[in-house]
């Protein structure tokens, strides 16, 4: 197959048990490894005393440019990259082209700006300064679950990588296979999916425990003909809900209703007459 490179893929919330069972029988890394790039030597310095915290990684090195972790990147290729954006000698993103399909990125930086971009290019995660004790202990599970999960997917130039293996199956009840837009593949879990938005070709997944819904390549009337439509329900002519999750309903007029849902600060705005389904569900309960 050549040099062809595999197309990237991601994770969506936990792993399920079968996962957890196929992982256990795996040689996965018992101490994944860590590159900080980072040019303020305290921020720097911080990270890698929070980090201390997480006996599962090992940091590998700290550096504070472009060509220095260039450098490192060429004798070794670390799980995970902390990676800032601006750094002496250009953008931090010139180093993406640099990493082997092994390497998960988690952004560390003082600019909230670039969070789209960090997360078109396939970022786990995306820290502010100063970093959260808790929060980057959200971004570590992130990625040690993303780090699991590629020691399940096909490798690298292997006749697999279109085909997805036969335990996740093409539409299986309780995972799908998607791909993002731009051509990333996705592991959905199926108890994790709290609401799609239908856009066309197009739909935005809500999932439980993500910062925000996910563009799949998928139109609303193929997620309806594979979900079960007794526990997720159409409202209106663009929305899917998991009824089960559903935890506020605020009626805001007669236009605008907003649901928020159980294991995500994103809420779903549904017009009228998807207010009006909802009201006819509720009373069938």
């Amino acid at each position: 197959m050549g040099n062809r490179r595999a197309t990237p893929r991601r994770w969506f919330g936990p792993p399920s048990p079968k996962v957890s069972l196929v992982a256990a029988s795996r040689e996965i890394p018992a101490m994944p490894t860590a590159l900080l790039v980072d040019d303020e030597p305290s921020a720097s310095l911080r990270l890698r005393g929070l980090l201390s915290a997480h006996k599962e990684i090992e940091v590998l090195a700290a550096v504070r440019s472009v060509a220095q972790a260039s450098r490192v990147l060429k004798e070794q290729a670390p799980d995970i990259l902390f990676l800032d954006v601006e750094l002496p000698g250009g953008s931090g993103l010139k180093l993406l082209a640099e990493l082997s399909d092994r390497t998960h990125v988690c952004f560390i930086t003082a600019h909230p700006q670039y969070a789209v971009t960090a997360f078109e290019v396939g970022a786990v995660d995306y820290l502010l300064k100063p970093i959260d004790r808790m929060r980057l202990g959200v971004a570590v599970g992130r990625l040690l679950r993303a780090i699991r999960v590629a020691e399940l997917l096909p490798a690298t130039g292997s006749a697999a990588e279109s085909t997805p293996p036969a335990e996740w199956g093409k539409e299986r009840e309780s995972t799908f296979v998607v791909t993002l837009r731009g051509g990333e593949k996705a592991i959905l879990r199926r108890d994790d999916i709290l609401w799609i938005e239908g856009l066309g070709k197009y739909s935005r997944v809500c999932l439980a425990g993500e910062r925000k819904p996910a563009i799949v390549g998928r139109s609303l009337a193929e997620w309806m003909e594979i979900l079960p439509a007794d526990m997720f329900p159409r409202l209106g002519r663009s929305q899917i809900i998991r009824l089960a999750r559903l935890a506020l309903v605020t009626w805001k007029s007669r236009e605008e209703t907003v649901l928020s849902f159980t294991g995500s600060p994103d809420a779903l705005t549904i017009g009228r007459s998807a207010a009006a389904r909802l009201r006819e569900l509720s009373a069938a309960d």
